[in-house]
């Protein structure tokens, strides 16, 4: 716990966590004004509009903000933060004073790995806000209605609220990759570009129907998962499932981070 409470601690008077929360808090004020915007569509873009017409509701920007966020920009805070707990030490030579300490390795990289999860709990707690905050000012709060679905307020809260933590879950799996890599690497940037660049290889290779097998088995497939909370009837079950993939490579690229770790010669 003392380890964690100093990681934390560190983290927070880092400028490049807070520059992190920033960047992100500005997706869903630009959500809120595309969708604001989106009343008026150019001739021959009628569906634009009646999208927006659907999603002018404060409750809907959380959900089209995570909708953006998805697929890159929280991928790559994951890599950032997860490449740096290592990497980031040995750049700047606090790792081997670090380590000159009576600390176990062990301890130190899951607590490297926690606090980086938790960097990740506190941006998302701050987008959800910003971005159910934004959303009320400009469109108000009401039940939504899709063609397909009718959500009340109530359920739009907590179905938000759970897609932004199976979010969470599915980033653990990217920053636990960024720590393997930061555990190989004395460069910070080397290691996030590794873990995003390979990322998003698998995310292009599963878009293509004939590598459509590798799908159950990559964590990637569970970033847009959270959808599934948002049909009529939810299948509990098969997001179970899906959900189960990041945390088991979390798991083990977590176990592969420890020993190499544990190995590592600490040379500057």
């Amino acid at each position: 716990m003392t380890l964690l409470r100093l990681e934390v601690t560190k983290l927070r008077h880092q400028k490049r966590t807070w520059f992190g929360y920033a960047g992100l808090a500005v997706v869903p004020l630009v959500a809120t004004i595309a969708l604001s915007l989106s009343h008026s569509a150019p001739d021959g873009e009628e569906g634009l509009a009646f999208l927006g017409g659907v999603f002018r509701n404060g409750l809907a920007v959380p959900v089209v903000t995570l909708l953006a966020l998805s697929p890159f920009l929280m991928p790559l805070a994951a890599s950032m933060v997860g490449a740096f707990m290592i990497a980031g030490e040995a750049e700047t030579g606090t790792l081997k004073t670090i380590l000159v300490r009576p600390v176990h390795r062990g301890a130190l990289l899951a607590a490297k790995f926690e606090v980086a999860v938790l960097y990740l709990l506190s941006a998302l707690v701050v987008v959800f806000t910003v971005a159910l905050t934004a959303g009320r000012i400009a469109f108000g709060v009401r039940p939504l209605v899709t063609p397909i679905a009718s959500f009340g307020v109530g359920g739009m809260l907590w179905r938000g609220a759970v897609a932004y933590l199976l979010c969470l879950v599915a980033m653990a799996a990217v920053v636990a990759l960024a720590l393997l890599f930061s555990t190989l690497s004395n460069s910070s940037l080397t290691a996030a570009i590794l873990c995003l660049v390979l990322v998003m290889v698998v995310q292009i290779l599963t878009s293509f129907s004939y590598f459509g097998f590798l799908k159950p088995w990559v964590f990637t497939t569970s970033f847009t998962a959270w959808s599934d909370l948002f049909r009529t009837s939810i299948p509990w079950w098969t997001l179970a499932k899906t959900m189960a993939c990041p945390v088991g490579w979390s798991a083990l690229l977590t176990v592969l981070a420890w020993l190499r770790f544990r190995r590592r010669d600490i040379l500057i």
